[in-house]
């Protein structure tokens, strides 16, 4: 028995809340749901505290489409998937069975399934979606294949910097600042994998991702070294300065330095990682 959680931006979600979850998770029999991306991101934010959570024993989530996967047995231990585990279902393969037993469309005649569907999407953009996985329209492949054969316009691109972000959780903090320490008191580069203790950087959830290089900003006014920096070494030059802030950081309190810092990070707004400067 398993339940099974699959976040598609192309279907209307059954579980929208932590609440849903809950709910649906309460009884030992076998369930599919589409989960909103607020019921994602506790799970993956869930699991940046503790790989055991006995409370999800015996589900299966699969974030953003297919990207990630993971795991719990029924001991609620955590197993995280490389490749696309057997379970998964294609949000066509979903949408043409369960998702249509959830919303209790699955037994409708047809005139009857019709009015019922329009009702549930009154915008048409979400209705269009819909039908295109439903019915396999293929709309986005007839779209882009129009895109290309069209002449490209200039358009201008988007900032890929990232802008700065806060967990809002002392915990976490510590747990960042303890490797940090690690790190730079036995000379190795505080990269992204040290201080989330994650071997893969593709596997870091967005959110701690940004979150880290945050907080190494506003101590080192340095961005996480990245492969470029390691391989140009002198490390010892690298850690000497850090060291000498995280002393005075323990000086000052560790936990009265987050509360600081965490308000000058909500105040900040949208400012990008990059420019963030912060004293005390």
């Amino acid at each position: 028995m398993y339940h099974l959680f699959l976040e598609f931006d192309s279907l209307e979600p059954g579980v929208k809340s932590v609440e849903d979850l809950k709910y649906v998770i309460r009884d030992d029999k076998h369930t599919a749901f589409v989960m909103s991306a607020v019921v994602a991101r506790f799970i993956k934010d869930a699991l940046i505290m503790n790989h055991t959570i006995i409370s999800l024993k015996n589900c299966r989530f699969a974030f953003d489409g297919g990207a990630e996967f993971v795991e719990f047995d029924d001991k609620g231990q955590a197993t995280l998937f490389t490749e696309t585990p057997d379970w998964f279902v294609t949000p066509g393969e979903f949408a043409r069975s369960q998702w249509l037993v959830n919303h209790e469309l699955h037994d409708l005649m047809t005139p009857q399934f019709i009015a019922t569907f329009l009702e549930m999407f009154s915008d048409v953009k979400k209705r269009r979606e819909h039908c295109n996985v439903l019915f396999d329209l293929q709309l986005e492949d007839n779209r882009k294949r129009g895109k290309a054969d069209a002449k490209p316009a200039n358009k201008p691109r988007g900032s890929t910097k990232q802008k700065i972000f806060d967990l809002g959780s002392f915990e976490l903090f510590s747990q960042f600042f303890i490797r940090l320490k690690k790190s730079v008191d036995a000379n190795q580069f505080p990269t992204v994998q040290v201080l989330t203790d994650i071997a893969e950087v593709s596997k870091v959830p967005a959110s701690l991702k940004s979150a880290v290089r945050t907080w190494f900003k506003a101590i080192s006014s340095e961005m996480p070294p990245n492969t470029k920096r390691v391989g140009a070494g002198n490390v010892e030059l690298f850690c000497a300065p850090i060291r000498a802030q995280i002393q005075q950081i323990e000086a000052y309190g560790v936990e009265r330095y987050y509360k600081k810092l965490s308000k000058a990070i909500a105040d900040g707004g949208d400012r990008y990682i990059a420019d963030f400067t912060f004293k005390l």
